[in-house]
């Protein structure tokens, strides 16, 4: 019985290794926003991912009609992000907001209540150079 039981922790420890492997290899980074008791404004900090594919996503979770503000701020010229809706809406409707590395700010009430990924990318398709430059990146909701 006591060997099953190591057999068994081991093959999760393997699981959770590759999956950790995986996850960094990928480069995407996730993290549930989370605002100080009595603040509606919280700020993260993070360096711009390297790749195309590659992003950093901050996921909220909204009302329906509540407010959101986001704000990017990095040296970078070619940093954007966009914010998508994850739960209720078709995959032609989930756009919130597609931003631009001229366009590093957004306000608007979200349509339906639901999880929201504002993601965070570096360089885009023009082949800019990743310089994986710091950001922090504001998230308001009211």
């Amino acid at each position: 019985m006591k060997h099953t039981n190591w057999k068994k922790m081991a093959a999760w420890v393997i699981v959770a290794i590759t999956f950790a492997a995986s996850n960094s290899l990928a480069g995407d980074k996730e993290r549930r926003v989370v605002f100080p008791k009595g603040k509606n404004t919280v700020v993260y900090k993070g360096n711009l991912p390297r790749q195309i594919a590659e992003r950093d996503s901050y996921i909220i979770t909204l009302k329906k009609g509540q407010r959101l503000t986001v704000k990017l701020s990095t040296a970078d010229a070619s940093a954007s992000f966009k914010i998508f809706e994850l739960d209720k809406l078709g995959p032609d409707e989930d756009m919130i907001f597609n931003g631009s590395a001229t366009e590093r700010e957004f306000s608007g009430s979200v349509p339906v209540a639901s999880r929201y990924s504002i993601q965070v990318y570096g360089p885009n398709e023009d082949g800019d150079a990743a310089t994986g430059a710091p950001y922090s990146i504001e998230i308001t909701r009211n």
